[in-house]
This record gives structure tokens, C-alpha cells and sequence, in this order.
């Protein structure tokens, strides 16, 4: 059997015998253009242009594996299918017609395709490689996997706006509390991205500004929230941490997670949650209004100089976690992290206010910024460093992990720049 995405991807490159092309009534057939992929709903190729029987037609061409399928989807009493002038099938033709009765010319292709571009198909899509087109990747010409990284790119910023648009209407157009929350799941890692982006939920911002001369009340009112205050020792700090929450949940009605939410097992100490939130908390006392510190700055110094001024207080230099003292460590953002929240938070929501207000310097500042960034370091980067597809900076890796989520996991070969270059070679 073959995918319905293969015959289209035969039909629009043309990958079959067309010479002495006939439907299977028999009336010759030529193909002037294939027409427009369509990936809504409809007919599959649209404003086709052929000829059948000398006579030349212009509309709409529908590709099946298996020509019952014409029924099966219901195309023969539906309005949108009125427009085909050929059916296309790879085995089993059989007689078709619109919903005014009259018949459509069919095409069958399992005599006129390659048996080679068949099994090369299989090959690829159904091997268990890391991705499906590990053996051939060292084969693709180095600029065609650069335009690949660069368009993936742009697409996986896309996909942040879209996000973002999702948070600004749960949010009411609040764009510092959307890079809040974009940055609540950047400071929460992977393991710990969910139980943050739920606290950055929580947290009233304006209660932040309003404290923000007082980390101590920020930190109790936070740290409550969290859940970190209900299960550890009451004594120290803590305990005033903890007496501090009780007045500002009361006065404030303030909610909270509980803390089994939150993950602290196999990670450094400079990643738990507690170390984490306290980081973020310092930051917003240094800049309440971020977002337009952001939207600001210039160039990366700029940025840099808003992520780095950050300060702690006293308490975390010999704290990882609350109620358990840790030798003097620093308590700095370190550039990697800075790197990542610039990755994460920062740049993405550069290019989405800039595409929401029109302004393309700023989409344009964005991606001058990704280029600048040193490439992240992973086991999905790594991994294609070793199938010859290097990234040079972050623009690069940020496109080459959204190549891998988007296409190769989804095995969307025919839909990648590079799998098209494959099959068609």
C-alpha cells in the first residue's frame, strides 16, 4: 500500500511515466500544470490545467490510493467537488461522478510510477532511525540545510506569536504579564515548566510593584504562593517568611500551589525551584515594568545589563532551598541562563509585539539578536552536529529543534525542504 501524501507529492513532481498518458476510458491525456497543493479543505490540486481527449480543461484534481475512496469521503454529493475535471488513484479505478451525476475522467498511476521511488519512500519513512533521513543527510548540499535552519526559524518564532496572542487574551492584552509568564516557564526549566507557569498565573504583578521596596515581602508572599512555606521547618527566616505569608494571603486572598507540584530530584542545586523563583523575584525588583526595558533595548548589551544587575538577597547566598543551609555560593544570573531567558522569553516577545504593532525593526531586532547568541548545546544539536547539520548560533539551533519537532518526529518528509531534495534526487 502507499500514502495518499506520496501520490501527492508523485503527482506534483511529476514522478511518473507522462509519456502516452490515457484515463481509463481510454482518452489521452496531457498535463500543462498539476496546479496549487491545497491544504484546506477541498479538492487536493487546484486551477489544474489538462487536456483529455484533445479537448482542454481547467479545474480541480482529487488524488485517492484506492478510487473508492471518491464515496467513501462523500465527494460525490459534495458542491466543493463540482469543480474536479480529473480523479486520480493509484489502484482500484472505478466510475466517479459530481453531484450533478456527470462522470469524471480517471487516472491510474500504480502502472506509471518508478517502483524505485516507492521503495525509497519505504525505506525512509519506515526505518527507526533518530530521524528518517539519517543515512542520506550527509548527502544534502550545505546551503539547502542553512535555508532549512533559517526558515525553520522564522516559522518557530511564528509558533511563539501564537502563543503569545493565546496569552494575551487570557490575560487582556496585558503584555507584562505575558512576558511574566513566558519567563515563569523559562526560569522553571523543563522539569519544573508546568508548577511555574501555574504560580506565574497567580502571582498579582501590581502586588509585586507594590512590595518591590521589600524583598522580604515579596519573597513571603511568592514563596507562599508557591507552596514552599506549608511543609518546612518554622524557625529563622522561614518561620518570618512563613508569619509574613499568613497576614498577606488574609489581607490579599492570596492562592497557592502545593509543593509536592514542584520537582527537585536529579536536578543541580542551582536549578531547584526555590533558588530559581528567588532569581525571578530579584529581577522584577531591579525592573518592574520588564517588558518595556525590553522592547528598549538596543542591542544585547542593553539586554544583558537588564538581566545581570539582579540581586538576591543575603539569605540565598548560603540557601539553595529554604530550611537547609548550603556553602557561599553566588547567586548571579550566570550568562548560559541569561542566554536561555533571552532565547525563551526575551526574543520572542520582541517579535510578537512587533508583528502586533506593525513595527519590522523590531522583528527584524529579534532575529539579529538569535544570531548573535552562541548555539545551544543539547542532545538534539548535538546529535545533528554529528549527521554534518551544525548550527552556528542560537537562530540556528532554535531552527534546528523546531525542524525536529515539527517534520522529522512527525515524519513530514515530503513536506521538508530537505526530504523533497532527497526524493526528488
Amino acid at each position: 500500500m502507499i500514502a495518499e501524501e506520496l501520490l501527492h507529492f508523485v503527482w506534483q513532481f511529476r514522478l511518473f511515466n507522462q509519456l502516452e498518458l490515457y484515463s481509463t476510458d481510454d482518452e489521452q491525456i496531457k498535463i500543462f500544470q498539476v496546479g496549487q497543493c491545497n491544504e484546506d479543505a477541498g479538492p487536493d490540486f487546484l486551477f489544474s490545467q489538462i487536456s483529455i481527449d484533445s479537448r482542454e480543461w481547467r479545474g480541480h484534481v482529487e488524488i485517492h490510493v484506492n478510487g473508492a475512496d471518491w464515496f467513501t469521503h462523500g465527494h460525490h454529493t459534495d458542491a466543493a467537488y463540482n469543480s474536479v475535471v480529473l480523479h486520480v488513484v493509484y489502484q482500484n479505478p472505478v466510475p466517479v461522478f459530481r453531484e450533478d451525476g456527470t462522470t469524471i475522467p480517471c487516472l491510474e498511476l500504480a502502472p506509471l510510477v518508478n517502483s524505485r521511488v516507492l521503495e525509497h519512500y519505504r525505506g525512509i519513512m519506515q526505518n527507526l532511525h533518530w530521524i528518517p533521513c539519517e543515512k542520506h543527510l550527509p548527502r544534502v548540499d550545505p546551503l539547502r540545510k542553512t535555508q532549512a535552519m533559517e526558515r525553520m526559524t522564522v516559522v518557530r518564532l511564528e509558533q511563539r506569536h501564537t502563543q503569545i496572542q493565546e496569552l494575551l487574551i487570557e490575560t487582556l492584552d496585558d503584555w507584562e504579564k505575558v512576558l511574566f509568564l513566558l519567563l515563569c516557564r523559562s526560569f522553571g526549566m523543563k522539569v519544573n515548566a508546568q508548577p511555574f507557569s501555574q504560580l506565574g498565573k497567580l502571582i498579582d504583578l501590581s502586588l509585586i510593584r507594590k512590595y518591590r521596596a521589600d524583598a522580604f515581602k515579596v519573597e513571603a508572599m511568592v514563596f507562599g504562593q508557591a507552596g514552599f512555606l506549608a511543609d518546612v521547618p518554622k524557625e529563622g527566616y522561614t518561620k518570618k517568611l512563613a508569619d509574613e505569608y499568613r497576614y498577606l494571603k488574609t489581607i490579599h486572598g492570596l492562592k497557592e500551589l502545593k509543593v509536592f507540584e514542584w520537582k527537585f530530584m536529579r536536578m543541580r542545586p542551582y536549578n531547584f525551584p526555590t533558588f530559581r523563583l528567588a532569581q525571578l523575584l530579584a529581577l522584577y525588583g531591579q525592573a518592574p515594568y520588564l517588558f518595556e526595558e525590553v522592547i528598549r533595548c538596543k542591542d544585547m548589551a542593553d539586554l544583558d545589563h537588564v538581566s545581570t544587575n539582579a540581586s538576591l538577597t543575603s539569605f540565598w547566598k548560603t540557601h539553595f532551598v529554604l530550611g537547609k543551609t548550603a556553602p557561599v555560593h553566588t547567586t548571579r544570573l550566570s550568562q548560559p541562563f541569561i542566554e536561555h531567558i533571552t532565547i525563551n522569553a526575551f526574543i520572542p516577545i520582541l517579535f510578537s509585539y512587533g508583528k502586533c504593532m506593525g513595527i519590522d525593526e523590531l522583528q527584524a531586532r529579534a532575529l539579529a539578536w538569535l544570531g548573535q547568541l552562541k548555539s545551544e548545546q543539547n542532545k538534539i544539536t548535538r546529535k545533528f552536529n554529528e549527521l554534518t547539520f551544525s548550527a552556528a548560533s542560537a537562530a540556528d539551533s532554535q531552527g534546528l529543534l523546531q525542524l525536529k519537532q515539527d517534520y522529522c518526529d512527525q515524519k513530514k518528509c515530503l513536506q521538508c525542504n530537505i526530504g523533497l531534495s532527497l526524493f526528488k534526487s
